[in-house]
């Protein structure tokens, strides 16, 4: 299956959008912290974040027991930037 349309499939997903637009910030964020605020259960968020992460949107760091997360900036992944500021625009928040 093509990429593009794998990262489609992942962005078609009210959850994961929400997940994107709460890392915008900029700042990682811990998984507890990311399903608190969408009030969301803990594995529901963790399976949406991988889902996210296999499609290179996000990155996760583990410390200390915790897994934290936020967008992936690599310069070589331009969709990413166009899609963050899709998202940013939809949500009218800076990035």
């Amino acid at each position: 299956m093509d990429f593009l349309v794998k990262i489609f499939k992942a962005l078609a997903n009210e959850h994961r959008v929400q997940l994107l637009r709460l890392l915008l910030g900029g700042q990682e964020k811990e998984i507890s912290e990311l399903a608190r605020t969408l009030r969301l259960p803990y594995k529901t968020v963790a399976r949406n974040l991988k889902i996210l992460e296999q499609t290179n949107l996000v990155s996760s760091r583990r410390w200390k027991g915790m897994v934290y997360y936020s967008l992936r900036n690599d310069p070589d992944l331009e969709y990413n930037r166009l899609l963050y500021g899709m998202i940013s625009k939809r949500f009218n928040r800076p990035r």
